[in-house]
């Protein structure tokens, strides 16, 4: 069975169940350090409310203590503790760090990894990228903006989310010819007919640039299924085409509702999903079968 959906904490089950080298592409939208709770229906599906506690502290020391990890990351950890001190969003980034780093590990020298994120924490998440694929390896700070959303008095109101694009080495997927956009005008088609390129083959359309303009799922979208923090299929669509080929392996160790998994399966990818949260679980589970994705679930 080439595609995987685990139960559990991601951090064990990516240590137990997935090999180094093995993953082509990794996309992950973990908790955004909002503060708030998540909520399915009634039920309760998330924290994303942080403490430092004595797990947090188990986990700094070890990634002071792993072989694995470079002593860049331990000194920037290091500094982020002088810097924060043991609070709430030094505990979020101790986990983070932790579990990129294995995830490190298991994706291929070829292989690309995507971060999304918000506001609250992307400026200390951007360091710990650097440190543990170099800065050299960063390829783009993506903005996912959409006109829906919070709208303030007091500040500007928050349109957008950040997604960091890095590889593993300087060797790459970048399918640009996967992704074109129409043109906007018809300056291209008239320089092509009528302009300087006269008798050169017309560009089937232009690369995207790296704002995505992609609306946030309303009430009435067909593909939502009431997951709080469900991202649009076509997001998803634009990062697996761009940075994966058929036949490859995606991972998203917080795959939550499960749009990852349903996008790679529709684009012919195999795909492992890891949550901790049975209604996530459930609800992957649930738009798995209903999209005819043959799939096993793995309970840690």
């Amino acid at each position: 069975m080439k595609n995987q959906l685990f139960y559990g904490e991601n951090l064990e089950i990516l240590r137990k169940f997935i090999p180094d080298n093995s993953v082509d592409l990794i996309y992950i939208d973990p908790p955004f350090h909002s503060k708030r709770n998540y909520y399915l229906l009634e039920n309760q599906v998330f924290t994303d409310i942080w403490k430092w506690n004595n797990i947090s502290e188990i986990e700094f020391l070890e990634i002071l203590e792993n072989k694995n990890i470079s002593n860049k990351t331990k000194n920037l950890l290091k500094n982020f503790e002088n810097f924060l001190e043991k609070n709430n969003l030094f505990a979020y980034l101790v986990n983070l760090t932790l579990r990129i780093s294995e995830m490190y590990r298991i994706l291929k020298d070829s292989g690309s990894f995507y971060l999304h994120c918000d506001f609250s924490a992307s400026h200390y998440l951007k360091l710990i990228l650097d440190s543990i694929f170099g800065n050299q390896n960063f390829q783009n700070e993506i903005i996912w903006y959409y006109s829906a959303g919070v709208r303030g008095k007091k500040r500007w109101a928050k349109k957008h989310d950040t997604i960091f694009f890095y590889s593993k080495s300087q060797k790459w997927t970048f399918n640009w010819k996967n992704i074109l956009e129409p043109f906007e005008s018809k300056m291209t088609q008239w320089r092509y007919s009528q302009g300087k390129q006269q008798r050169k083959e017309i560009p089937q359309g232009k690369i995207p640039a790296d704002v995505f303009e992609i609306q946030i799922l309303n009430t009435m979208a067909k593909e939502r299924n009431g997951y709080p923090t469900q991202k649009p299929e076509m997001l998803l669509e634009k990062i697996i085409k761009a940075s994966s080929n058929e036949g490859e392996t995606i991972l998203d160790a917080y795959c939550g509702s499960g749009t990852t998994l349903v996008v790679a399966a529709k684009l012919n990818r195999n795909f492992i999903g890891i949550d901790n949260s049975e209604t996530a679980i459930h609800v992957s589970q649930k738009r798995l079968t209903n999209a005819k994705v043959l799939h096993q679930t793995t309970k840690l």
